[in-house]
């Protein structure tokens, strides 16, 4: 009896292991939805080296809406169609909002 509820908890353990392991690799790949390409350094001077370019999609205007980013050699670029649905690289910012503080005197002075 002592051997068999040993061999469960082994089988509960491994079970548990595995389960985690490959549900901890399923949840990271959809929380970091990044497209990495493999390592090649050999291509055409001129050409985009693959493995400095990453896919990635962001919300940069905090709107709801998602825009693509390429990313090359740490640097970010809008991913984006032009108008004959062509795509092109773009580069961007990000400005801080501004937040101005209101006057406590005029209020003041209305009461």
């Amino acid at each position: 009896m002592g051997d068999e509820n040993k061999f469960r908890g082994f089988v509960f353990g491994v079970t548990l292991a595995t389960t985690g392991f490959f549900g901890g690799t399923i949840t990271s790949d959809l929380a970091w939805p990044v497209k990495s390409y493999p390592s090649v350094e050999d291509v055409e001077k001129g050409y985009v080296i693959p493995s400095k370019l990453e896919i990635k999609v962001e919300d940069l205007r905090k709107d709801g809406t998602k825009q693509t980013i390429a990313v090359y050699d740490g640097k970010s670029y809008l991913f984006k169609l032009d108008e004959s649905g062509r795509p092109r690289i773009q580069e961007y910012e990000i400005k801080p909002v501004e937040v101005k503080a209101k006057t406590l005197e005029k209020k003041a002075e209305k009461e």
